[in-house]
């Protein structure tokens, strides 16, 4: 693993599963570089630490000791120009009875026009609409079409350029972050039990989260050692 752009979506998930040392470990590892824009810093840390409601304090905290550990390192940069153009292309790419659907919002947008700047091909995000429209925007039509039960069109000329625009850039969500620590060890002190702990990590991503579903988990542990 390289340099890694995290929106605020598989932070969370990892740290509310009590797996936030996957990030320590991979970056211990593998040499992992984990970047956030200050909107997740403000997501994650700032909003919940003001608010009232102190559910959501412990994984803020977490997440802040990250940040001052150096494990998470924070990125200031001005890309509401291309924030822009991006969230025309996005959300003008699929039509519903004559409308525009609307399907990226300004957080997801961010996380692209930062990776592009950056130059950052890798973007740990749990999100589900925005990891199908980079990977597999037909099957994603398909998806919708079944979903809202209409007719869905698409406007080839703003996937083209989403498609322009996203190239090369990979998706990883938490659960295959765990994975690529297990892989290395994360878990190995659990003993004969380190795959069944994996298994049971996964679910907690799921259930915290994470898009993944069962059929996903399965395949995951067959092919893991």
């Amino acid at each position: 693993m390289a340099d890694v752009l995290c929106d605020s979506s598989s932070i969370i998930s990892l740290t509310d599963a009590c797996l936030a040392h996957v990030f320590y470990y991979l970056k211990e590892k593998s040499g992992a570089r984990f970047i956030v824009p200050k909107s997740v810093v403000k997501e994650c840390v700032d909003r919940p630490l003001q608010i009232r409601n102190r559910e959501y304090r412990f994984s803020a905290l977490k997440i802040n000791d990250m940040i001052k550990d150096g494990i998470l390192e924070k990125v200031d940069a001005d890309v509401s120009g291309r924030m822009r153009e991006l969230e025309a292309s996005a959300n003008g790419i699929f039509f519903a009875r004559g409308k525009p659907l609307k399907l990226v919002h300004e957080g997801e947008v961010e996380m692209l026009a930062l990776a592009e700047e950056l130059q950052v091909r890798d973007i740990l995000m749990d999100e589900r609409t925005t990891r199908m429209l980079i990977e597999s925007p037909l099957e994603f039509k398909a998806h919708l079409a079944k979903e809202l039960r209409v007719n869905v069109m698409v406007n080839n000329r703003s996937l083209e350029r989403f498609q322009r625009s996203t190239s090369g850039m990979s998706v990883i969500r938490s659960t295959e972050a765990l994975i690529a620590a297990y892989e290395r060890g994360f878990l190995k002190h659990f003993d004969q039990f380190e795959k069944e702990v994996a298994e049971a990590a996964l679910y907690r991503l799921k259930a915290a989260g994470c898009a993944i579903s069962f059929r996903e988990i399965e395949e995951y542990m067959k092919g893991v050692a």
